[in-house]
């Protein structure tokens, strides 16, 4: 079951889905500003990437609907649900609504992956045995080897590395 907390007054709620395109909002009406940039694309590039080193349960990607919102206190949430079988969600706030891309899309990993683990071990992004960590170095997030914390590509570009 999605989230809704459109019924808090003192919310914002962004609701969307990433396709290959780009975020596609949805037609449930929207707070009538345009979402944070950083924001948005941090999820997109963090929904870009789920396709690719996702071990366990199935998800369907095409049907994950992604809700940002951002509250009184100017915290930001992050939420995910799936329409099919599997049924997996999650939500969860607490960073600066004014982060950077980069904090973002880390923290955005990070919750994601957090998330992902409760729904029957899924693993991603692994490459068999170990996770790779969202990490922010040198100004840029991207997904680590958590043995040595060396970067091993920035996150939305698991596609392009694959192969390693």
């Amino acid at each position: 079951m999605p989230y809704d907390f459109r019924w808090l007054d003192d919310r914002l709620v962004w609701t969307f889905r990433v396709l290959a395109g780009g975020p596609e909002f949805c037609d449930i009406p929207g707070p009538g500003i345009d979402a944070p940039r950083p924001w948005v694309d941090a999820v997109v590039a963090v929904a870009r990437d789920l396709r690719y080193l996702r071990h366990g349960r199935e998800i369907d990607l095409d049907r994950l609907t992604w809700e940002l919102s951002i509250g009184a206190e100017y915290h930001v949430g992050i939420g995910f649900s799936e329409r099919s079988t599997s049924g997996i969600g999650g939500f969860s706030g607490g960073m600066s609504m004014d982060a950077d891309f980069c904090d973002a899309a880390v923290w955005v990993a990070d919750l994601t992956q957090t998330e992902l683990a409760g729904y029957e071990f899924v693993q991603w992004p692994s490459r068999g045995h170990n996770l790779l960590r969202p990490r922010g170095i040198d100004g840029q997030p991207v997904w680590a080897d958590p043995n040595t914390d060396r970067a091993v590509c920035a996150i939305g570009e698991l596609r392009r590395n694959v192969t390693w």
